[in-house]
């Protein structure tokens, strides 16, 4: 993988591979960057008393572990592997996997611009990296939002549509689901059909409305855009929800979390 800085900052979370082991301590590989390795003391492998470190780790296995100190100078990088939270250790894995695969999309950006993978990189791949944090998440706002989204943050026009092209013919956007509980009553002898004729309303197949018991209804929008599934829900719930009042019965949205 290409990044745009030469070292890790201290407390920050990075791949490794276990490269070396010695009796009281590890060598470890940080895939993220390259040439570059750190050392994790025994006792900062585990939070309990190790006797034999090769019981904990072997070499070719994939940790992550976080940095508690770099010396650019010398070259020296000290990891931790203890003080990584199985919650931060499950979303550096899923970031590390989204960041290969966002890897692999720019290799064909840079194909369809003509440059080779360094070339790309050294062009605009460093500064989007910068500029996004991770590279996936670039990809995402492309696949969602199109190549103006990347130009209204400063990535040229050429640059943005090839990205976009890639994007998403590669990226299938996350999809986002709302829902509410519209209570409704009627108590017309024709209540029945005056909320009949108001869930009618709903023009978009988007929305899922189901019964869940008197007075209760189930509003649910599944969509790839936040703004739009708020958008649909409103819109449609609004129409339902003016019909039947104008036609003598009661009705109110309660959004749910």
């Amino acid at each position: 993988m290409y990044n745009y800085k030469d070292f890790p900052e201290a407390g920050e979370y990075v791949i490794v591979t276990i490269s070396n082991i010695n009796p009281n301590s590890a060598f470890a590989r940080l895939d993220e960057y390259k040439n570059k390795s750190g050392m994790i003391h025994i006792s900062e492998v585990a939070s309990t008393w190790i006797k034999d470190i090769r019981k904990y780790l072997s070499v070719g296995n994939k940790k992550v572990a976080k940095v508690i100190s770099v010396d650019r100078s010398k070259g020296y990088i000290n990891l931790s592997l203890k003080r990584v939270k199985p919650t931060t250790e499950r979303e550096k894995k899923t970031e590390w996997k989204n960041e290969k695969k966002a890897d692999n999309l720019f290799s064909m950006v840079a194909k369809e611009m003509g440059l080779s993978v360094s070339d790309a990189y050294e062009k605009t791949g460093f500064e989007l990296q910068e500029k996004y944090g991770v590279m996936y998440a670039m990809f995402e706002v492309a696949a969602s939002e199109g190549a103006s989204a990347l130009v209204k943050d400063g990535v040229s026009e050429e640059w943005a549509k090839k990205i976009e092209d890639v994007a998403r013919k590669n990226i299938k956007p996350k999809e986002v689901t709302i829902k509410g509980v519209l209570e409704v009553k009627c108590y017309k002898p024709n209540g029945i059909e005056i909320i009949k004729k108001g869930f009618a309303q709903i023009d978009n197949d988007k929305v899922e409305v189901a019964y869940i018991n008197a007075p209760k209804y189930s509003f649910k929008v599944t969509s790839g855009d936040y703004r739009e599934c708020e958008k649909i829900l409103k819109d449609n719930s609004d129409k339902v929800i003016d019909n039947i009042t104008k036609n003598g019965g009661e009705a109110v949205l309660h959004r749910q979390k």
